[in-house]
């Protein structure tokens, strides 16, 4: 038999070393890969923490401004409740004017934002938001909204086909704008001087278009507090993250 060709010599130590060589090039790159993500995400969920954080300082801004035209509104129903119990005919003095102007004219509405929050709600963003509590309570914010957004949609139509012509029928409203907005001018009366104004008779069907308003006024009270605590709430775990 003939004798067997003998192997050329392999570098088995410089291929492994090459192999590692390589292998830790892979690794490497992976980790530096996945530290760039990390890098990306962080910016990303820091970028989303401090936009809501903007959004919901001003909403709670706004909401304590809402709450106090409701509290204020409520209490004008109140007084003129009051007055109209005593005499049935209100003078109409500066004071009845803004009661009046408030009940029957004004109407005030929240905006729940959206900004941040629909950004949340509608991107893979929403995956940044490492805290479940915040998490949560940003996917029920519009739903917390709701019933409050509803309320006021009901007062505008209320003040705009029920209250505001229920009074036009029964007194001339102009100086009630200028109660309510220093800025509106009665054109009708200019140069004319002011006209002599005649008590407003506070009938039975006064009062139930008080009551009414009342009544809208307290849901909207009653609506109001969940949605502060809540933007509270918020607020706190925001800057919870951010402080991390």
């Amino acid at each position: 038999m003939a004798a067997m060709t003998a192997s050329p010599n392999i570098p088995w130590k410089r291929l492994s070393a090459e192999v590692t060589v390589i292998v830790a090039s892979i690794l490497l790159a992976f980790s530096i890969d996945a530290w760039w993500d990390n890098r990306i995400e962080a910016e990303g969920e820091r970028w989303l923490l401090e936009r809501l954080r903007s959004d919901f300082t001003g909403m709670q801004h706004d909401l304590s401004v809402a709450f106090e035209d409701h509290r204020l509104t409520a209490d004008a129903c109140l007084a003129l409740l009051e007055l109209s119990a005593s005499d049935p005919t209100l003078p109409l003095t500066a004071e009845v004017d803004q009661m009046l102007s408030m009940v029957f004219l004004a109407s005030r509405t929240f905006n729940p934002g959206s900004g941040a929050v629909e950004v949340f709600l509608n991107s893979e963003m929403s995956r940044l938001v490492r805290n479940q509590s915040l998490a949560d309570l940003l996917i029920r914010w519009f739903a917390l909204v709701e019933e409050l957004v509803e309320e006021e949609a009901q007062m505008q139509k209320g003040v705009s086909e029920r209250w505001t012509p229920f009074l036009a029928a029964r007194t001339d409203i102009a100086p009630l704008l200028s109660a309510l907005d220093p800025l509106y001018v009665d054109v009708s009366n200019a140069g004319r001087g002011s006209p002599e104004r005649t008590p407003l008779v506070a009938d039975t069907a006064f009062r139930n278009e008080v009551i009414d308003r009342y009544k809208w006024q307290l849901l909207a009270l009653r609506d109001i507090e969940p949605l502060r605590a809540a933007v509270q709430e918020v607020l706190l775990l925001l800057e919870d993250e951010l402080g991390r």
